[in-house]
């Protein structure tokens, strides 16, 4: 096994690890919120709030990590998750949504950190297996799905009157367990090229002339992908979250939701080798709005669950999509810039997803809120049929290197 496939993989497993957490305060966020929060607008506010903090932190860690190396950012991160978690047992153990909101601005750090785990998988690989890199690396997530929401729920039944309280917990054990896996994790280099890249890794895939509206094309997939999955996403805990039994409704929902999710990646990167870029996120776009279609008849499990599985699978296709492209759109030299723009544009797009959440709900309902996605689809399959024309007339095959 070579140092690049050690390091796809231990990444992977870092990936899954970092997931968790993120599944795992999807799966109670919205919930413990609306028990702590002052009013019903704020219910989802710690969790809009930790996406908030990621864009403030998406560039300066990007260039952190260009001053001192992937490795010792990637170590930080892990500490900040394992403060979020203690954070958050004592914040719901003493009924303080302050506290609440605190240890969801800590997880939103580690979640910074996290992100780049992607793109730290392509470093110094070549151009056309790059997106097989993102994809195995976003793989890991698959794990997350299965255990994030019976670790939640399993806490909770353990701890039965505590509430989510011990659910937190899990924040610090993963860390932990990063912080150890890092340790270990070969050639975290400062972004650059490793030492048995070729030249073909040394220049941007895409044309100069092109590489512009390539990357921001890339950005709005990725950023549009995500901004309509977190908000359907903690709306989906809102909707379902009535009567008996619907705290495990929730979990069972959200683990098939993110299984969705991650489990193409085990696919994703071939088929953005076979097809191109530009097909597989053309894809996503049309999923998204059939993700819409399916659950706009009602709130019932029979429509939520599918339209969450649709959703995980078309985000799927854009996130990984998206994230692949932007590599083929930048020099090693700019790539910190480049990746430190892309995730403040994400994460932004992301936040706006979570924190309107809440309030879309009550102002349009489960049913008008999946309206607001038909047109984010639209204006995305419009911009990648703009590329397909002008990357034709360039003699550029969609998304992927100029043919020689």
């Amino acid at each position: 096994m070579t140092r690049q496939q050690q390091r796809v993989y231990l990444l992977a497993l870092c990936q899954a690890l970092f997931l968790t957490c993120a599944v795992a305060s999807v799966s109670v966020a919205a919930i413990v919120g609306s028990e702590l929060a002052p009013t019903p607008w704020m219910t989802t506010l710690p969790y809009g709030l930790q996406f908030a903090v990621v864009i403030l932190c998406a560039y300066p860690v990007s260039r952190l990590m260009g001053a001192l190396g992937r490795r010792p950012v990637f170590l930080m991160g892990a500490c900040f998750a394992m403060a979020a978690g203690v954070t958050g047992y004592l914040a719901i153990r003493g009924g303080s949504f302050t506290g609440l909101i605190l240890s969801h601005v800590l997880l939103g750090i580690f979640i910074t950190h996290a992100n780049y785990y992607r793109f730290a998988a392509t470093d110094g690989v070549e151009a056309e297996l790059r997106g097989r890199a993102v994809a195995l690396v976003t793989a890991g997530g698959v794990l997350a799905g299965i255990l994030a929401p019976l670790l939640t729920l399993e806490a909770g039944a353990l701890f039965e009157g505590q509430s989510f309280a011990h659910s937190y917990l899990i924040f610090s054990l993963a860390g932990a367990i990063t912080f150890l896996v890092m340790l270990a994790v070969p050639g975290l280099n400062a972004g650059g090229p490793a030492p048995e890249a070729g030249k073909a890794s040394q220049v941007p895939a895409v044309p100069p002339a092109m590489a512009g509206f390539g990357a921001f094309l890339a950005m709005y997939c990725a950023g549009a992908g995500y901004m309509v999955m977190n908000l359907l996403m903690v709306q989906s805990t809102l909707a379902l979250n009535s009567g008996p039994g619907s705290h495990t409704l929730v979990g069972v929902a959200i683990q098939l939701h993110v299984v969705a999710m991650f489990l193409p990646s085990f696919f994703t990167g071939r088929l953005l080798e076979r097809l191109g870029h530009g097909r597989v996120l053309a894809l996503g776009f049309l999923l998204l709005a059939l993700s819409a279609l399916t659950g706009m008849p009602g709130r019932a499990p029979v429509f939520v669950v599918p339209s969450l599985i649709l959703l995980g699978v078309a985000w799927n296709f854009l996130y990984v999509g998206g994230s692949a492209f932007l590599t083929l759109c930048h020099s090693p030299e700019r790539a910190h810039r480049i990746q430190g723009i892309n995730d403040t544009i994400v994460s932004g797009l992301a936040a706006v997803g979570a924190l309107t959440a809440g309030a879309l709900y009550h102002l349009l309902g489960w049913s008008g809120s999946l309206v607001l996605s038909l047109p984010v689809a639209g204006v995305g399959l419009a911009m990648l049929v703009y590329w397909q024309r002008a990357a034709a007339a360039s003699g550029v095959r969609t998304g992927e290197a100029p043919e020689s």
